[in-house]
């Protein structure tokens, strides 16, 4: 029905800006002027422009279920039947106004939304401060050309030009005709800016302090119960929000009025349906639209029932650390570079965060903050987004010490329940030439080591951004056009070496996918997405600059 709605009021403002602008017909315009004067007619055009523009803005209101957009938008359309009367007798667009006026006030129950105390001050100052200085700018203009068109004042300064033997300079008469196109356009622009604070999407409630830990602490609870994916504990990071229904809870982050969920909800799996259910109406009764950010495949039909679109989006690593060897050709890079760290005499230590000494701390902190582009970790779906954070007492840490004990490198993870093994969150290395090539990769080799002699089963690496176009498993023609784009862009988004990066450690490939709302919400989606994962070029690359 939103959608509906939108569409048709959108399109009867189009119209009606047609409408006033295109003379009426002859026959209707004489028998109009029988009834009314001819400037009533003019003015009724006039009015009718700037109707069909509130209508326009009015549409993007209606399509986030707003219910202050669909009871102004009952006034406008009433307006534009009347208008559309009045300026030439125009009985088509009256009466389409008219039928969409009606069919439109049945529709009340879908649109929920109310403003915010925010938008609503916000739109308030906008409103009267704009009126305020219109009103005060236009009297000032007036006031003064009225003053330097006044005949008295017009012979003084000619007499004064005269005695002094210059010449008089006076403002054109009709200087004043701009005054009121002037403000005309001042006040359309107040208009629109006042409706477009007014109808902006609701902000997310994103509590803070107290209140946040607790929620955490309660979402931490269930993904300690049931969490099963490899992705499930970033949904503990600090900017994201939680929805508990049932014993699931779904986290999620709103940005500019777009709803971004990460990981997957998480839950028993017979309430999936139920939850998401949930989650949807609580996201629509915000007027949010809707993007899932790296779905896994198994939950692609619950979304796509919803209504959202899957788009692929490249595949995550894991790697079995109980069949993984250094044996054999294909190995060969990762043998060399192990043994040359090796014998420099670096060695890894595995620790969790409860464990770490102030001097260690210290060491990594440095070693992460020097190594870091910006000022916070980069990421939304595959990072936790701190650091040896005391709470986080499951994560474990791969620490590489040089010959005399001092942290080079470390690899912070995050546990994967359902992997029995753990999740990559994040990777830093000093940076200094003197060390030996190789340490980050002499991190992993040594974790997939520890994990298979722990009974571990198997370690989440990278995410490869749209793997399958470029291995060349796709060649399709967009597909080759795509992986054309991306290997120039390659070198700066290091699309293509995290990829080789990947399939050095002979990974077993899990897509992970994109879910969109409806086509008019795609582009601030993907804004939003970019911009939550803090990628310059595409999705989901946050995790991975900065590192060796």
């Amino acid at each position: 029905m939103r959608t509906i709605a939108a569409a048709g009021v959108a399109v009867l403002g189009v119209v009606g800006i047609v409408s006033a602008i295109s003379p009426p017909l002859r026959s209707r315009l004489e028998l109009l002027l029988e009834l009314v004067p001819f400037h009533i007619a003019r003015i009724a055009a006039t009015s009718l422009v700037l109707v069909s523009f509130a209508l326009l803005l009015m549409a993007r209101g209606l399509r986030r279920g707003q219910r202050l957009a669909w009871g102004g938008t009952l006034i406008l359309l009433a307006l534009s039947a009347f208008l559309n009367l009045t300026k030439g007798l125009d009985l088509e667009e009256a009466v389409l106004a008219g039928v969409a006026g009606g069919w439109l006030a049945t529709q009340r129950h879908s649109f929920p939304v109310l403003p915010t105390r925010s938008a609503v001050r916000s739109a308030v100052v906008v409103g009267v401060g704009g009126a305020v200085g219109s009103v005060l700018v236009g009297t000032v203009l007036t006031m003064a050309l009225g003053r330097s068109h006044h005949p008295r004042v017009g012979e003084s300064v000619r007499a004064v030009a005269g005695r002094l033997g210059g010449t008089s300079v006076l403002p054109l008469p009709g200087a004043g005709r701009f005054v009121t196109p002037m403000l005309v356009a001042t006040g359309l622009g107040l208009v629109c800016t006042f409706l477009w604070v007014l109808l902006s999407p609701r902000v997310g409630r994103h509590l803070s302090g107290a209140a946040h830990e607790v929620e955490r602490e309660r979402a931490r609870a269930l993904i300690a119960r049931h969490g099963s994916g490899t992705l499930d504990y970033f949904a503990l990071r600090d900017d994201k929000d939680w929805f508990f229904a049932a014993h699931s809870v779904v986290a999620h982050s709103v940005r500019r009025g777009v709803c971004l969920v990460s990981p997957d909800p998480i839950g028993p799996a017979d309430e999936r349906i139920e939850v998401w259910d949930d989650f949807l109406r609580y996201a629509e009764g915000h007027g949010w639209s809707i993007a899932v950010v790296a779905a896994a495949e198994d939950w692609l039909p619950v979304y796509e029932a919803s209504g959202l679109r899957s788009v692929y989006l490249g595949d995550e690593a894991i790697v079995d650390c109980r069949e993984f060897s250094l044996e054999g050709h294909p190995r060969k890079s990762l043998r060399q570079a192990s043994g040359r760290v090796r014998r420099a005499g670096f060695t890894a230590a595995f620790l969790d965060i409860a464990g770490l000494d102030d001097a260690t701390r210290a060491s990594l902190e440095q070693i992460a903050t020097a190594n870091r582009r910006g000022d916070a970790e980069r990421g939304f779906s595959m990072t936790l987004s701190r650091m040896f954070d005391p709470a986080d007492s499951e994560l474990m840490l791969t620490v590489v010490r040089d010959r005399e004990g001092v942290p080079q490198a470390f690899i912070q993870w995050a546990p994967a329940p359902g992997l029995q093994g753990w999740s990559l969150d994040v990777m830093r290395s000093n940076r200094d030439e003197q060390l030996p090539n190789g340490l980050t990769d002499f991190a992993i080799i040594e974790t997939i080591r520890h994990v298979a002699e722990s009974g571990g089963r198997a370690l989440s690496l990278n995410f490869a951004v749209l793997r399958e176009v470029v291995a060349g498993d796709r060649q399709s023609p967009a597909a080759r056009a795509s992986r054309a784009a991306i290997q120039r862009i390659s070198g700066h988004a290091q699309v293509e070496s995290l990829w080789r990066f990947n399939a050095k450690y002979d990974p077993t490939w899990f897509p992970r996918y994109l879910m969109l709302d409806s086509v008019e919400f795609v582009a601030a989606q993907g804004l939003a997405v970019a911009d939550a994962e803090g990628a310059t070029a595409i999705p989901v690359l946050g995790r991975f600059f900065g590192r060796s």
